[in-house]
């Protein structure tokens, strides 16, 4: 069993199910309206649990009664909340729009994408996951001199994230492409970067290292309900594998394992079940 810090947020996802796509000028029916816990730190994390490995969790909750209540939920899943930090802000749902493919769009608020990470306790662990969007240069590189880390790609192409390991889904960062995509992804991730890795559904995974690229195949899966954190379980289970050893395809082929636990529902992969409408509208309102 490895510790892994996980840098990343907790959310209330307000899940909608829509009978159709989304287009223009539509009018569109839902079929139901769920509210979980959910953000990339949970989903990562929850999924590294699951795998065993003990997880400290940096992340921000209200101390209103849906920041309570996700508390309550972690806490119970067995996550290491000591450097959890808390906030007067009230929790705003994230919309998750799911469509009858189980492709969804996220529609996130202003007051949590605003957020810059400025501060991450002094812990020793074995291995960092980052999944952030903003965050202050200085503790980002504090953080990888202590630790290998592995870090989601940010959004702003501004934004730096030093580690050995980059991963992003293929559709929020087209800038990668070709034989140049090593080299943009090491002015993001630092000299010390070994491996990019771009994820796309259920296309081909593309690991870049500096002397190779190569397309691993996704198993195939009947479609899935619900795609919503197939992309941080996947996240899971590359760290799983290659803090076991493995090469970054073996790793690889080992995060596609642990998506489709996570899409199919596999044991110790469940969503996670409902939290109270009443408590998270109130907290909302």
């Amino acid at each position: 069993m490895a510790h892994i810090l996980v840098v990343g947020s907790v959310n209330v996802d307000r899940l909608w199910r829509l009978d159709a796509p989304l287009r223009a000028g539509g009018r569109l029916t839902r079929h139901d309206l769920v509210l979980r816990l959910g953000g990339g730190g949970f989903n990562t994390g929850a999924a590294l649990l699951a795998l065993g490995h003990r997880v400290t969790l940096a992340a921000t909750l209200s101390t209103d009664a849906a920041g309570a209540a996700c508390r309550a939920r972690l806490e119970a899943m067995g996550f290491d909340l000591t450097h959890l930090r808390t906030g007067e802000e009230p929790t705003v749902p994230l919309d998750i729009l799911i469509d009858p493919a189980g492709e969804r769009t996220i529609i996130a608020p202003a007051t949590t994408e605003s957020r810059r990470l400025t501060a991450l306790p002094p812990l020793a662990a074995d291995i960092a996951y980052v999944n952030i969007r903003r965050a202050a240069p200085a503790v980002l590189e504090a953080l990888a001199a202590r630790m290998p880390v592995m870090a989601q790609v940010p959004l702003e192409r501004t934004e730096r994230r030093p580690a050995q390991v980059l991963v992003a889904s293929a559709s929020d960062h087209a800038l990668f492409a070709g034989a140049d995509a090593f080299r943009q992804a090491r002015e993001i991730g630092g000299p010390a970067l070994a491996a990019l890795v771009l994820t796309d559904g259920a296309r081909p995974v593309q690991l870049h290292e500096a002397e190779a690229r190569r397309l691993i195949a996704v198993p195939p899966l009947a479609a899935p309900a619900d795609t919503t954190g197939a992309g941080d379980a996947f996240a899971a289970g590359f760290i799983d594998g290659w803090l076991a050893g493995e090469v970054a395809q073996a790793a690889v082929r080992r995060g596609n394992e642990i998506a489709a636990r996570k899409l199919t529902a596999g044991e110790g992969f469940e969503r996670p079940p409902p939290l109270p409408l009443t408590t998270v509208l109130a907290a909302a309102d």
